[in-house]
């Protein structure tokens, strides 16, 4: 088990007493809508964290209500405004979003992380940057390790899941009329994914980033920004499961609950598959 405010003062000549989380979320679709729920809820019990912010552009769809947590109210609006704004209200904490376009350079997660106000952090406080990867493309994630691999002290947290097989004319074709094969494919597809917690204090390097876990993430150079795809591409990517998406924001809370509650982290890596209730970390010894 790794203490996090032990690590900081082995730096600092003044004791450090506390940790303040700042957590930037980017993506709120079938894993980060859910999520979006347990942190803003795990923050009312531990306020001590001074930021919260939600980034995804998209707008809440039809489609979106099967898998993600909107309403029919929610239609034609932006995912990550109705999150801050249903949690700010319910949990009286201090949400935010920003939905003016995909994150696709390192400049704009680190303009997140400095949108807020810290000037009321005292001598025995310490931020604690907090990046969480909710996306389902590769071309994100290798921004995010390069926003990870350019700054000395951040916690990167990443989920992935499985993409349940669908036939190339889904959604267009109804499932009544699939063939055996392709109902199969689909039944025993979609139920898996893993999360991944890399982390830095100063400089030094404790656990492994999800793209050094995974190194295919930055082999894939051609992945494609998401700002470039039509319409019809996007809605009709990565068709993902509601309990697959609903275990992976589980899996990322049991990391933050540690980690804002207790100052420490245990495990360095989960994997689950979500139609056998299976799920199993990586303890750090």
């Amino acid at each position: 088990m790794l203490d996090i405010l032990e690590l900081f003062n082995e730096e600092f000549s003044t004791l450090k007493k506390r940790l303040v989380p700042v957590i930037v979320q980017v993506g709120v679709g079938g894993t980060g809508s859910n999520l979006s729920q347990q942190v803003a809820q795990m923050l009312r019990n531990y306020p001590n964290a001074s930021h919260y912010v939600l980034s995804d552009p998209d707008q809440v769809e039809e489609k979106n209500l099967n898998n993600q947590l909107f309403t029919k109210s929610n239609i034609n609006k932006p995912k990550a405004e109705v999150l801050a704004k249903r949690y700010s209200s319910a949990y009286q904490i201090p949400v935010y979003s920003y939905t003016e376009s995909y994150i696709e350079s390192a400049n704009e997660v680190t303009k997140l992380f400095n949108t807020g106000d810290f000037s009321n952090i005292t001598y025995d406080e310490v931020i604690l940057p907090i990046l969480i990867g909710c996306v389902d493309n590769h071309f994100t994630r290798q921004i995010m390790h390069e926003f990870y691999k350019a700054n000395g002290t951040i916690i990167y947290i990443d989920s992935g899941n499985e993409t349940a097989l669908v036939p190339e004319d889904f959604p267009t074709r109804k499932m009544k009329d699939w063939t055996e094969n392709e109902k199969e494919n689909y039944h025993s597809s979609g139920w898996t994914g893993q999360v991944v917690c890399g982390m830095k204090i100063r400089g030094k390097q404790y656990l492994e980033p999800v793209a050094e876990v995974y190194p295919d993430i930055l082999e894939e150079k051609d992945s494609i920004a998401p700002s470039t795809l039509s319409c019809e591409e996007l809605s009709s990517s990565d068709p993902q499961r509601l309990l697959t998406n609903r275990m992976a924001s589980m899996a990322m809370s049991s990391f933050l609950s540690e980690i804002i509650e207790s100052g420490t982290i245990s495990k360095r890596h989960t994997v689950f598959h979500a139609s056998k209730g299976f799920m199993q970390s990586e303890l750090i010894h």
